[in-house]
């Protein structure tokens, strides 16, 4: 006799009871405690596919891939068609198990899925097409990626000409976390004593290439560790870690510098939000200064030391930090963030993500759509390999790579070695752009001075007036400055490539504004010499910043008749016709005046008496031609 289909209810009942309490305990962060309900219901009913699907997640994400990957093989052995997404996930689970070669089959197992209707996969297929495309466009080609350069190192290499630094760099105590000067002439890096301490060591050499001569970092060492630290590419912020002994045991904080002369000044320790009362590390800072990355354990994590990101507001202060996610962070330990200068591509340290040996060095993209990293992918071989590798650097050109190891063959604990790192993972040009705002007359500094950028990012001159701004190459880089006092700056400089051992120069020269009219002055005596103004227009070709034939010889005839030692001040203003939009002739216009400018300063005149300015379009003259011009005004003394 058959047993009745209603007697099934109970059991049925309640496995669905303990599927329910599984999906909210994983709700509440407490997969170990899930994978007891999923079991529980799979137990109650053996073909309830949907607590074996999560009954799987609950067990990678308890830390039991083996466990997971066998859950997942059982939904798809009775169901090969229960959902096309399940395909990405067993691959994935096979990737950080470190099984690279099977992890690739089911990738491409999924991809090809794709080319099937999404009704064959019945209801999962419709709730999961949102994740679907989501994978498909922003994790599938990364996590393919890192599966083929771990399994196929000779044909997936990202770096090569690996070798070690010399015997004054490495030596048999640990030597990490290595932050070159833009000019390569400079090197600070963190040695690591017998007994813990970690102290800064500074490096200098007469040119690149040349051999270091290395010290510890002047007085700033103490018996606690000091540990990574990062210069900002301009050459003057530092930031590093202090340690300090507390009564639960110690603690290490974020602290930030002005590097002058060798030495680091006016050391602070950066915002309570930023430091913790656990250990924080390691910071990182992108090119221009405006994002700071680094390292913490604080609660509430994804696993031991996780990565954080904070953005520099327009008050000059830190954002709060901001988790980076499990597609960076993992169950273990991240740590040693550093950014390419485009800021788009993250390189870090990690014992979580399944990779090569100990600690492997990983890579991440900022999505540019949604700002989130992507998952993490193994740089590979030859930086990783079965040992620890940490501390990941790059120079200026983005090419120039440094890392410490403790591998084989070296001289003892954790060496610093260098690379160079393949086209793929460099990031776009970036050129360092760097100048001063000053009187235009007196040549003072105008120091904490506001210079804001079309993307809306601000930043400020230091003390010495100075600013600093990484800009794409071949794109034009429109400042602004408007300062109490002063004329409205407004030009738009080209920003070509450049390699960045120095900055490239471009200064803003801010003009006093012209004041009331004065009352004339009375009779002079017959010994005051007369104030007079001597003007030339020299004229342009159109659309052109560069004078015409036959002027340049109108100028040196007209300057030849000058004493240059009566000169007072010179006054250039540029002009166009109007032909262009306004934006394009106040730029076309000011390049004029400072092409002109530029002669004058060769010709001797002293740079601190000459004024330019671009005004723009002009109708003076009926004929176009007149109107593309620059106006010389000089004032006799």
């Amino acid at each position: 006799m058959a047993r009745p289909l209603f007697g099934q209810a109970p059991a049925r009942d309640r496995a669905v009871s303990a599927f329910d309490r599984g999906v909210q305990q994983l709700l509440d962060g407490s997969p170990r405690r899930a994978v007891r309900f999923f079991e529980a219901a799979v137990d109650h009913d053996n073909d309830f596919l949907p607590a074996r699907r999560l009954l799987g997640v609950a067990r990678d994400l308890a830390g039991d891939p083996a466990g997971a990957l066998s859950a997942y093989h059982e939904v798809l052995r009775r169901d090969s068609n229960y959902s096309r997404l399940l395909y990405y996930q067993v691959g994935d689970v096979y990737l950080r198990n470190g099984e690279p070669r099977t992890a690739l089959e089911w990738f491409e197992r999924f991809r090809a899925l794709q080319a099937r209707d999404r009704g064959d996969f019945g209801l999962p297929g419709e709730q999961e097409a949102g994740t679907e495309a989501f994978v498909l466009e922003h994790e599938l080609r990364q996590r393919i990626l890192s599966a083929q350069i771990t399994s196929d190192s000779l044909n997936y290499v990202h770096a090569s000409e690996l070798e070690r630094l010399g015997p004054e760099i490495n030596g048999p105590l640990n030597e990490y976390f290595p932050f070159f000067t833009n000019d390569g002439t400079g090197v600070l890096f963190t040695r690591q004593s017998a007994d813990g301490d970690e102290d800064l060591i500074t490096g200098r050499r007469r040119r690149a290439g040349a051999t270091f001569t290395t010290s510890r970092f002047g007085t700033f060492n103490t018996q606690q560790p000091e540990g990574m630290c990062t210069l900002v590419r301009d050459g003057e912020t530092i930031f590093f870690t202090l340690c300090h002994e507390v009564a639960s045991g110690g603690s290490c904080d974020l602290h930030a510098g002005v590097l002058i002369d060798g030495r680091i000044e006016r050391i602070a320790k950066l915002p309570d939000h930023l430091n913790s009362a656990t250990w924080d590390s390691q910071a990182a800072i992108s090119c221009d200064g405006r994002q700071l990355l680094f390292a913490s354990t604080r609660p509430g994590g994804v696993g031991g030391s996780d990565l954080y990101a904070c953005r520099r507001l327009p008050d000059g202060g830190w954002s709060e930090p901001v988790n980076l996610g499990a597609g960076v962070n993992s169950p273990g330990d991240e740590e040693a963030p550093f950014l390419s200068n485009d800021g788009e591509t993250l390189y870090f340290s990690s014992t979580g993500h399944g990779g090569l040996g100990d600690q492997d060095i990983y890579f991440s993209r900022r999505d540019p759509t949604s700002g989130r990293w992507t998952p993490a992918v193994n740089i590979g071989p030859p930086i990783n390999g079965p040992s620890r590798e940490l501390g990941f650097h790059l120079t200026p050109d983005g090419r120039t790579g440094y890392f410490a190891s403790d591998r084989a063959g070296g001289a003892g604990g954790l060496d610093i070695y260098r690379f160079r790192l393949g086209a793929s993972l460099t990031g776009r040009e970036v050129t360092y752009v760097s100048g001063y705002v000053t009187d235009s007359l007196t040549g003072a500094p105008v120091a904490d001075q506001a210079v804001p950028l079309a993307s809306g990012d601000v930043f400020r001159t230091n003390y010495a007036g100075r600013f600093f701004i990484c800009a794409p190459p071949g794109q034009g880089l429109p400042l602004t400055v408007d300062r109490a006092g002063y004329a409205p700056y407004r030009r738009t400089f080209d920003v070509p490539r450049w390699d960045n051992r120095s900055p490239y120069r471009i200064d803003l020269r801010l003009r006093r504004p012209a004041g009331p009219a004065a009352p004339p002055p009375p009779p002079p005596a017959e010994t005051t010499v007369r104030e007079e103004e001597v003007v030339l227009d020299m004229l342009f070709g159109f659309e052109q910043a560069t004078p015409l034939r036959g002027e340049l010889d109108d100028l040196d005839r007209f300057l030849g008749g000058i004493d240059l030692d009566r000169i007072a001040a010179v006054i250039v203003l540029g002009y166009t016709d109007e032909t262009g939009g306004d934006a394009f002739n106040r730029h076309l216009s000011q390049r004029r005046a400072d092409a002109v400018a530029e002669l004058l300063r060769a010709a001797g005149i002293p740079a601190d008496r000459i004024t330019t300015e671009g005004r723009g379009e002009t109708k003076a003259a009926a004929d176009r031609r007149q109107n593309r011009k620059v106006s010389i005004h000089v004032r006799l003394r």
